[in-house]
């Protein structure tokens, strides 16, 4: 298992933040305002197979296959012919906790494709990913122990 799949399961619960990567207001950029948040994903129960996932795109809580690769880890939802895949890339972020150190936000890509071998292959579907992913991030629900 990777160091980031291995935080990533130590947090046991993920809230993640996206924004649309394919809106892209001019005017907010020249005022330097940040990206409108157009996703906000929580991800429960977390192992090293699976975890519950809720969405403000779509009520209720549905169950998401777990997939950690080399250097990424993956929230893969299965949804008929395409796939929903929440992507690990980077802990960007992390502080000291009981003598050890804990990543406390991971960079994360959000993307809703057609790419179902992302469950056999996840690194090459993420690599096959729409150039407007969602970009984004992740914290554990709770940073204190």
């Amino acid at each position: 298992m990777n160091a980031l799949a291995a935080a990533a399961l130590a947090a046991g619960e993920l809230i993640c933040e996206f924004n649309d990567g394919y809106r892209k207001s001019l005017l907010a950029e020249i005022a330097g305002d940040p990206p409108r948040t157009e996703l906000v994903l929580v991800f429960e129960a977390l192992t090293p197979d699976e975890a519950q996932v809720l969405s403000t795109a779509k009520p209720g809580r549905r169950t998401v296959q777990v997939r950690a690769t080399g250097e990424l880890f993956h929230l893969i939802e299965r949804e008929g012919p395409s796939v929903r895949v929440t992507t690990l890339t980077g802990c960007t972020r992390t502080r000291w906790r009981g003598g050890e150190q804990v990543c406390t936000r991971f960079d994360a890509r959000y993307a809703w494709h057609f790419d179902t071998a992302a469950l056999a292959e996840p690194d090459a579907s993420f690599k096959r990913q729409p150039s407007g992913a969602a970009l984004g991030s992740c914290e554990p629900w709770r940073i204190e122990p």
